[in-house]
């Protein structure tokens, strides 16, 4: 795939328009329905680099709390209510070291007031549910929320526009020079839309092309619309 891109006019973020509602796409890989003051985020894998290391791999440290200063910055900047968690809150079972628990549950103390909500993915279901303390709502997909369906697998659901996770979409671009660059992305095709992972420790796969979809790409602070 290849596109020249040029700045957009538009603002920093994306409004997207749906059936009964509209959202907005954000440059920190968010998607946020103001309606509702309700922040949406896909695969955060907390606790993905400590399994790692746990397993002896040398990869970098600090990336849980890298990703929760994402979303405090992300939550103070919409005066966000409620924070749905997209699946794979948790990478694995071997991610819930001493460390990693005590800096979700310090960055849940200072958020108490946001209401918290998982829709399990397939990380979720072999790491176990977050402790009861956390207070945060658990719950299986399709989860209705008005005109929304929140799922962590990309699917279609009657009368209800899906926001997913789970592929951590990217797009490849290419410029003069033979450059290349690769940002994550929003994938949109009618009834689905599929949010780029949120997590400072995760990979990214470019979708295959399919008919009546569209990509919104990640960088330099904004989100660019890319050509059909």
């Amino acid at each position: 795939m290849s596109f020249l891109v040029e700045p957009p006019a538009a603002p920093s973020s994306v409004r997207l328009a749906l059936p009964g509602t509209e959202l907005h796409l954000r440059p920190e890989k968010a998607v946020w329905w103001p309606e509702q003051r309700t922040l949406f985020i896909a695969d955060a894998h907390f606790g993905k680099a400590a399994t790692f290391r746990a397993h002896g791999l040398p990869v970098p440290e600090g990336t849980t709390q890298s990703t929760l200063a994402a979303l405090t910055e992300l939550i103070n900047d919409t005066a966000a209510q409620h924070v749905v968690f997209l699946g794979d809150w948790l990478h694995a079972r071997e991610g819930q070291l001493p460390q990693v628990m005590a800096a979700l549950a310090a960055w849940r103390a200072q958020h108490a007031a946001v209401a918290l909500t998982l829709v399990r993915g397939n990380h979720d279901q072999h790491a176990g549910d977050p402790p009861p303390d956390f207070g945060m709502a658990v719950v299986d997909e399709p989860w209705r929320i008005g005109p929304l369906a929140a799922c962590h697998h990309p699917q279609l659901v009657a009368g209800a526009t899906v926001l997913a996770g789970h592929w951590h979409p990217a797009v490849h671009l290419a410029g003069r020079g033979r450059d290349r660059l690769r940002l994550p992305a929003f994938w949109h095709a009618p009834g689905l839309l599929v949010l780029p992972a949120f997590g400072a420790f995760t990979g990214t796969h470019a979708p295959p092309p399919t008919p009546g979809a569209r990509l919104y790409a990640v960088g330099g602070q904004r989100v660019w619309p890319l050509p059909g």
